[in-house]
């Protein structure tokens, strides 16, 4: 072969060289290329589910201490807390929430006057997982005399009832199993004026008009007796300015539809969450019952210290189901200092 030939001969072979690629380096370029968007994919889908799971943490979080910190505020105002005895059973058995009813197995706890804010002993059990207390709202300003002025402030009361309810709905679903949710209910009463306050008025004529107004103007029924039963304690009001000389023997303590909350957990998809002392979360905190026994459900409520000066210690734990059916569970605890009538 002559040079020319063989000058001519190379050229061709370049020309086709870079024309193209071959089939190997096209296979594995497509190969890196898969690897490569299956990495992208699964990072992609980790971060969605990692945020999505933070997103029910967030939520759980935000949830649990909002209303944690609502239950506080309403009984910082409380002026009676009722403990597990038969003069607060009583006084559970008059409110009216059929609307929303308790969870079968709640109870009050035990106000412990003597004691410290800690695990119960065993073999007693003074926590609850259902507070009941009467708060003292804004005073009532009632005309005594039309033709002075002469107003009279009345205190005023409401009853606020704290207490697991179990929903109509499923909010954590592990399987076809799983059971409807709990709820957490924060119920309150209509207003009720201090029934001594409105016998202290000594002018007949005076506390007459005083009824009448808060009939007539408050939209009031009946004056409550802070210190007695709940059958000793509700006398009715009418709107001639009578006050009935005798209490009500069966009193029903109706709920007030412009302030009571209701539930405040299954609307936003969050439940309070099962207790379950194998997990650090969702074990008691108070609590030392048997759980074959009792549990909180997620609420728990333990009162102590002298009537001037109690500590209402309250642990709620919630829970939030992610898409994917991861679960996010927020445990939290707070004390309250209130004083008690």
């Amino acid at each position: 072969m002559s040079i020319a030939n063989a000058a001519h001969l190379r050229s061709r072979l370049r020309a086709a060289s870079e024309a193209g690629f071959s089939l190997l380096e096209v296979s594995v370029s497509l190969f890196l290329v898969v690897i490569m968007a299956l990495v992208v994919e699964r990072t992609l889908e980790s971060t969605r589910k990692a945020e999505v799971y933070l997103s029910a943490v967030r939520k759980a979080t935000e949830r649990g201490h909002q209303l944690t910190y609502e239950i506080r505020e309403l009984v910082t105002a409380s002026r009676r807390l009722f403990s597990n005895d038969d003069e607060g059973r009583g006084y559970l058995a008059a409110l009216d929430i059929s609307d929303n009813p308790v969870m079968p197995g709640a109870r009050m706890p035990v106000v412990d006057p003597l004691g410290r804010l800690g695990p119960d002993a065993d073999g007693t059990p003074l926590t609850g997982n259902l507070l009941l207390f009467v708060g003292e709202t804004d005073a009532t300003a009632a005309i005594a005399d039309p033709d002075g002025p002469v107003i009279r402030s009345i205190d005023t009361y409401r009853f606020v009832c704290c207490y697991p309810r179990r929903a109509g709905r499923k909010v954590v679903v592990n399987d076809i199993n799983s059971p409807t949710a709990v709820d957490m209910v924060v119920w309150q009463s209509e207003e009720f004026p201090d029934y001594k306050q409105i016998m202290a008025i000594a002018d007949p004529t005076e506390r007459s008009n005083v009824v009448i107004d808060l009939v007539d103007r408050f939209g009031v029924t009946m004056a409550w007796d802070p210190a007695g039963a709940v059958d000793d304690s509700f006398y009715a009001l009418d709107a001639s300015g009578n006050i009935a000389v005798a209490p009500e023997a069966d009193p029903l303590i109706k709920e007030d539809p412009d302030v009571s909350q209701g539930g405040r957990l299954v609307y936003a998809n969050v439940q309070l969450a099962a207790t379950d002392n194998a997990d650090a979360k969702r074990k008691a905190l108070f609590s030392t019952d048997d759980p074959s026994h009792w549990t909180p459900n997620g609420f728990e409520v333990k009162i102590v210290g002298a009537s001037g000066s109690r500590k209402v210690w309250m642990h709620l734990v919630v829970e939030v189901q992610a898409d994917g059916g991861r679960v996010a569970v927020q445990p939290c605890t707070i004390i309250a200092s209130v004083k008690d009538l």
